[in-house]
């Protein structure tokens, strides 16, 4: 165990920005904002969707609130908060502001009313009724604004307030507050997996798409490991189970991640927070927002974090599994009209990763190293293997280093009434990877004096260019139907340059392999793959009466996939030219082109006033998949089979490409919020059925482990999220789900590393149907607690306290028992006091010490067969960043 005290150097470090930070002027208020109206009288609903078109502000409020009202003629320059309480100067309605900038409208009560009527303007919401109960929870990832109540779909929201309690910084941390989500780690980010109620994709190949789309302001990510940094400025994320493939298309037949950044204020602003552990995690972010002119404002957000690691090279001295990013975002929005916005949001993203290495476990004494059989004495050298080793030997240091810029523009209006929305993108990403092959600081040319000095790394590039535009049309409020309906257009290019040789990244000085444990074999190839696709998409509700509606949604896509890869070990190419059909020996398909139908049908209903239910039936589709491995590199003759005498790796291209992957999912759920707002809850029931689902597998034609469309899956189980006001100052949420995901045909898996036949294993394979998918716990929950006590002047007391525990796991798709994760649980707490413009925030991070792993599993660089012929054993654990206790101290200052 590491020792987790303060330095006095570090102390000085919080100190001084602490010093600093009081310096920046307190909080301050200021009017929003005018704007011009020119609305005749009307409808109360029409005028209120003219408000909102006029001053981009979104409105909450129940339908038959606006119901037979009026709204008087609205002209001239103001306020929207003027304009809004002249539009309401003779209703009963109120409104208030939420922390997300949401503007919610609701009835007052008699003595409000009638106070509000003795004065010449009405005054806002907060000033006539204190906000009691919960904050209504509004989403868009439905691409309309809808309260969370009122959902029709499985998504769980969480606010920046609540990620700020509960800790969560990384993209990582994400399951700290969504028990259905897990990520799985391997190498490095761009192998990295993440995974909704335990689906996500297994493979390794840019060929190959993600189950789970991330989507930041509106704009899918074309690349999985662009997720994988910090949450700078964001405003919300929302996490969206089962296929959403109607509205978010191929790649999210699992689910979605949808992530909201902070907008551009009509009010001027300022934010600087810092952060500081005794593990070596440090934070600093800013943002500034503010008008330019009456038709002009802007955002400014950086970001800067670095994490040390937790794993220590006794080689180079260095630690590893640590990772440092730098954010910077920036949002000008216009509004050259009254009913018109146009959004210009560049980005720029740097991270610097030393993911992802282990620390063995357990090696037991047989065990030995290399084709030389070296001790593991002679391996080791300082390293006392254990449940809790943070220690290792690797002499060339894991590298994941990327760089991820682009720009989006959004452009919004009203034609007629409806809403109009164009999303523009453009995303260039770049990914630098090295791991080590040998996971040793062994030097083999002591062992082959031919073979360069060292041992053997791997790694290269990833370079991703995507292109998107969408354009969508939101239906005029209030009517029958509440629809969007659109038009998708994208393009992707993706290239991996690949080396597993030298540390260097050279080759073997003409060796075909080093003496290594597993004969680490040369491979150097160049994949390109692109992708084009076409979409129109719509989804709605249709409202048969005031308490039904039916539930409808349909995606039509068409796609042109193809790929091109350069064995240039061996000097052998496929795809070249474009689309080409010829490889040395079999004749391969390069070029594909697919059309797909997704949809969803359902029905939601009001049972009692604040319950809803809902049915609904959602198909999604994955596209057709590309294994562009070292796979390809294989020239070695197939011994059997039908391609027998022929290159392993013509063999595995002539079975290109890999089926698409089908989902069909059936879900209930009921939304429920007490009368008092003090209580609410989701409850979600499931099922899904994968077909043809994609994953690495054994091939018997080749007898490797390549992406195969593996037969099926299942998915089943309930969640649930739940909010509850305990008393005026303690408040309660959670969420929690059972989930069975299992491979229901899987009878042609490789067997793990010493599987006997007592154990499934026959003929080098196993039959793994009715297991589980690996890193999806059958059982997972999260709670939250927090206290407010207000401390006299404007200083408030904040207590928190967050636990969340899982069921084990196992970590290997093969079931291999070395793999399983036993369960845990981790309690976080906090304290926390704030000023007028200020907060202060201790926090301790896993208070109980618990231990648990990313990942774990059997380290076949061990020869796992004694000399003398018996089994040996040797196993290895990545820790999580949260395994282990630390402390915190954080600082926020508004303006």
């Amino acid at each position: 165990m590491f020792p987790r005290a303060f330095r006095a150097r570090r102390l000085g470090c919080v100190g001084g920005l602490l010093a600093l930070a009081v310096l920046i002027p307190a909080h301050a208020l200021a009017e929003q904002a005018a704007a011009s109206f020119d609305q005749d009288a009307s409808s109360l609903g029409l005028a209120l969707q003219r408000f909102g078109q006029a001053t981009g502000l979104q409105l909450l409020y129940a339908p038959d609130l606006t119901a037979d009202q009026r709204a008087p003629a609205l002209r001239g320059r103001m306020s929207p908060e003027r304009a809004l309480s002249a539009l309401l100067a003779r209703t009963d309605l109120a409104f208030r502001k939420t922390p997300s900038g949401v503007i919610v409208i609701y009835r007052v009560k008699p003595a409000a009313r009638r106070e509000q009527e003795a004065s010449p303007v009405v005054r806002h919401a907060q000033e006539i009724e204190p906000v009691v109960g919960l904050e209504a929870v509004v989403v868009t990832s439905g691409k309309r604004v809808e309260t969370l109540g009122l959902s029709d779909a499985s998504v769980q929201a969480l606010s920046s307030q609540m990620m700020d309690r509960a800790g969560v910084r990384d993209f990582d941390d994400l399951t700290k507050l969504a028990p259905t989500l897990t990520i799985s780690k391997t190498t490095q980010p761009g192998n990295n997996s993440i995974n909704v109620r335990g689906v996500g994709t297994y493979s390794y190949s840019i060929g190959a798409e993600p189950s789970v789309v991330v989507v930041i302001d509106d704009v899918p990510q074309a690349f999985q490991a662009m997720a994988f940094t910090a949450l700078a400025d964001v405003r919300q994320v929302e996490i969206l189970r089962g296929p959403q493939s109607t509205l978010f298309g191929k790649s999210a037949s699992a689910g979605v991640i949808y992530i909201t950044t902070n907008p551009a204020s009509d009010v001027f602003a300022a934010r600087a927070e810092t952060m500081l552990t005794d593990d070596h995690e440090r934070r600093l972010q800013a943002s500034i927002t503010g008008p330019v002119s009456d038709t002009l404002k802007f955002r400014l957000s950086a970001a800067y974090s670095r994490y040390r690691g937790n794993v220590f090279n006794l080689a180079t001295r260095q630690w590893l599994n640590g990772q440092s990013d730098l954010n910077l975002r920036g949002k000008l929005v216009w509004t050259p009209g009254d009913n018109w916005a146009i959004t210009l949001t560049p980005h720029f993203t740097r991270s610097l990763a030393s993911c992802c290495v282990g620390a063995d476990t357990y090696i037991s004494p047989q065990a030995t190293q290399g084709r030389a059989e070296l001790s593991r004495e002679a391996v080791l050298r300082g390293i006392v293997p254990g449940p809790d080793n943070h220690f290792a030997r690797y002499d060339v240091n894991a590298r994941g280093n990327a760089s991820d810029k682009g720009v989006n523009l959004r452009v919004g209006g009203t034609v007629g009434s409806w809403r109009l929305t164009s999303i523009s993108s453009v995303n260039r990403y770049y990914l630098y990877d090295r791991q080590d092959t040998d996971a040793t600081d062994l030097d083999y040319s002591l062992i082959a004096p031919r073979a360069p000095r060292g041992g053997s790394a791997n790694g290269g590039y990833f370079r991703i260019r995507a292109e998107n535009q969408e354009v969508r049309l939101n239906s005029p409020a209030g009517g029958a139907w509440d629809y969007v309906a659109g038009v998708y257009v994208g393009r992707t290019r993706s290239e991996r340059y690949f080396v597993r040789g030298s540390n260097s990244l050279g080759d073997y000085n003409g060796l075909p392999s080093l003496p290594t444990t597993n004969s680490t074999a040369y491979s150097r190839y160049l994949a390109r793959t692109s992708s084009r696709t076409i979409a129109a998409f719509g989804q709605g509700a249709y409202a048969v009466n005031g308490n039904v509606s039916i539930l409808s949604g349909l995606r039509l896509s068409h796609e042109k996939i193809g790929y091109r890869f350069d064995d240039l070990g061996n000097g052998v190419t496929y795809g070249a030219p474009d689309c080409s059909r010829v490889s040395p020996t079999l004749p391969v398909e390069t070029c594909h082109s697919d059309t797909a139908l997704s949809g969803r049908v359902g029905v939601q209903g009001k049972v009692t006033p604040g319950v809803t239910a809902y049915a609904s039936y959602s198909t999604g589709y994955k596209g057709r998949a590309y294994d562009l491995t070292s796979s390809l590199t294989t020239r070695t003759l197939a011994t059997s089979g039908p391609y027998a005498g022929r290159p392993i790796a013509d063999a595995i291209a002539a079975q290109q490409p890999v089926a698409s992957e089908t989902v069909g999912s059936y879900e209930v759920g009921l939304r429920a919020v007490s009368p008092d707002r003090d209580l609410s809850l989701n409850l979600t029931a499931y099922r899904e059925r994968f077909s043809g689902f994609q994953a690495q597998s054994r091939d018997d034609a080749t007898g490797l482990n390549v992406l195969n469309s593996i037969g099926s899956l299942r998915a089943e189980g309930i969640e649930s999220e739940f909010s509850a006001r305990l008393s005026p100052r303690l408040t309660l949420d959670g969420a929690a789900a059972y989930s069975r995901a299992i491979m229901t045909d899987f009878d042609g898996a490789a067997c793990y590393f010493g599987q006997t036949a007592a154990q499934g294993c026959v003929g080098g394979k196993q039959d793994l149907s009715g297991k589980p998918l690996f890193n999806a716990p059958r059982w997972s929950l999260t709670l939250n607690t927090l206290y407010r006590k207000p401390l006299g002047g404007d200083r408030l007391l904040e207590l928190t306290a967050g636990y969340r525990w899982r069921s084990r796991v196992v970590y290997s798709l093969l079931q291999d028992p070395a793999s399983v994760e036993p369960a845990y649980g981790v309690l976080d707490v906090s304290a926390g006091v704030s000023g007028q413009g200020w907060r202060l925030t201790g926090f301790v991070g896993n208070l109980l010490d618990a231990r648990f792993a990313v990942t774990r599993g059997r380290d076949t660089q061990w020869n796992l067969v004694g000399a003398d012929g018996q089994p040996a054993m040797a196993t290895h654990w990545k820790p999580a960043r949260d395994s282990g206790r630390h402390v915190g101290l954080r600082l926020a200052v508004d303006y």
